[in-house]
């Protein structure tokens, strides 16, 4: 069984608020498996309602008259279950009633006074008899509808594929270890050379697995990368048939395979940029924007964008360009799966550091980042003059660079970055970090170089 944060988080919620919660994310990242797990251990009665597997419900729950009607409902499909003070009430895929109501809305058919699941439950919320809990993706919710998150009444979280402190405890690494290795972080003082090299390691399966929970339980289950390998190119293969399904735009589905598909392609180019161009017609480009599949990606969570800033001041928004990004995968594994054809995996397991290591590293460390917080800021920076450093965040009220290094260091056990000295001196930036394959060591006033793996301990 899998441990993952959200654990404690609703064990959190159950027992501190009085809240309905909704855990929103990408499909098939284990959203579902971790809220059944949580009802079984700390309810005595719980309701599940997966609209996905119980269809003929979803026209009954889209468009809801008045409140008491969800609990009319209710009784109506699972009356024997439904003790008050002793039942918790899980709504999954609720995607697809809001899909529903689009259709509905377009034919003309929608009441207009008719509520929502999510509206439709707060008097219930309130009322105190029922704990509720939802879970999807935004797959299928046109962009304008995507924020749903009524205040006052309901709690948000967004899960994300494991993360590498998940990892680590899929493959049975204790906390201690890992407090060691924080307050190494913390106090900025060098890792044991031994354990830097066993975490080192566990990095570099980590770039292989990735953070798909079937694909991590398949690779604790046998270390099989043949069998992690055939999880996550079903995985992609799903992600093509939810764009096909959750799209109604036939134009608008071929646009976003085609981008999603590139992905790869285009961070294994030099500079990691996508370029609408080599993926698109031009003369189509001229008369389109293609901003909305860039979000709608985003939003489904299967894809992370990283825009770029030509300053590096607080706020990074608004010196960003919303057209001039970086585009990643939401799993490491799913990118290796996909660049397999370049000899990677091999290359990862040999410890190839003269091999460019730069797209799977960074993609690696966007989704971490993206997991801890950082999915609405994420940012790397870029001048015609200057150059370019890989991140760039708002971390503790200040800016703070992060260099991404795939290869050895020096003689001097350090890394070389111009563009990062130019940076520093020109935007009087107090900190700045680099991540590679070493340890600890402070370079300067300013810059200190972390091994990979510590890019974990980067929270919001």
């Amino acid at each position: 069984m899998l441990k993952r944060k959200v654990d404690s988080l609703l064990n959190y919620w159950k027992n501190n608020r009085n809240q309905a919660i909704i855990i929103t994310g990408a499909r098939q990242i284990g959203k579902t498996y971790s809220i059944e797990k949580f009802l079984n251990e700390n309810f005595d009665n719980y309701i599940e309602i997966n609209f996905a597997m119980r269809t003929n419900l979803i026209d009954l729950f889209a468009a809801i008259p008045e409140s008491n009607n969800v609990l009319l409902l209710l009784s109506a499909i699972e009356g024997e279950k439904l003790v008050p003070h002793k039942t918790a009430i899980f709504f999954d895929e609720i995607q697809l009633l809001y899909r529903r109501r689009e259709e509905l809305k377009r034919q003309g058919l929608l009441d207009p006074n008719s509520q929502d699941l999510l509206t439709a439950v707060k008097s219930l919320v309130l009322d105190g008899r029922y704990r509720f809990i939802f879970s999807g993706s935004l797959l299928g919710v046109s962009i304008k509808d995507v924020v749903l998150n009524p205040t006052g009444y309901l709690d948000r979280y967004q899960m994300y594929p494991l993360d590498f402190e998940e990892f680590l405890w899929a493959k049975g690494v204790g906390d201690e270890a890992i407090i060691y290795l924080k307050n190494c972080f913390d106090r900025k003082e060098e890792v044991d050379n031994s354990i830097n090299k066993i975490f080192l390691d566990y990095y570099r399966e980590y770039l292989l697995i990735g953070g798909m929970p079937e694909a991590v339980s398949s690779y604790i289950s046998d270390s099989n990368l043949y069998n992690v390998e055939v999880v996550q190119k079903q995985i992609i293969e799903n992600y093509h048939i939810d764009i096909t399904t959750y799209v109604d735009d036939d134009e608008k589905k071929i646009r976003l395979r085609e981008i999603y598909d590139a992905i790869p392609a285009e961070l294994n180019n030099r500079n990691k940029r996508f370029i609408s161009s080599h993926v698109l017609e031009r003369n189509y480009l001229k008369k389109n924007s293609i901003e909305d599949e860039f979000l709608w990606l985003r939003y489904a969570g299967v894809a992370i964008p990283v825009y770029n800033v030509t300053e590096a001041v607080i706020p990074l928004v608004l010196a960003s360009e919303r057209k001039t990004l970086k585009l990643f995968y939401n799993d490491i594994g799913l990118l290796c799966a996909s660049l397999l054809s370049t000899g990677i995996r091999e290359r990862i397991l040999m410890k190839d550091l003269n091999i460019n290591f730069g797209a799977p590293v960074e993609n690696a460390v966007a989704q971490e980042l993206y997991a801890h917080g950082f999915n609405d800021k994420l940012f790397y920076y870029n001048s015609k003059k200057h150059g370019e450093v890989d991140f760039i965040i708002e971390y503790e009220n200040t800016i703070l660079p992060i260099e991404v290094k795939s290869g050895e260091t020096n003689q001097t056990n350090t890394y070389n970055h111009n563009v990062l000295n130019n940076l520093i001196k020109l935007y009087d930036i107090k900190n700045a970090y680099v991540f590679g394959d070493c340890n600890i060591k402070k370079e300067t006033d300013v810059i200190y170089q972390f091994p990979i793996y510590m890019i974990s301990f980067i929270k919001r």
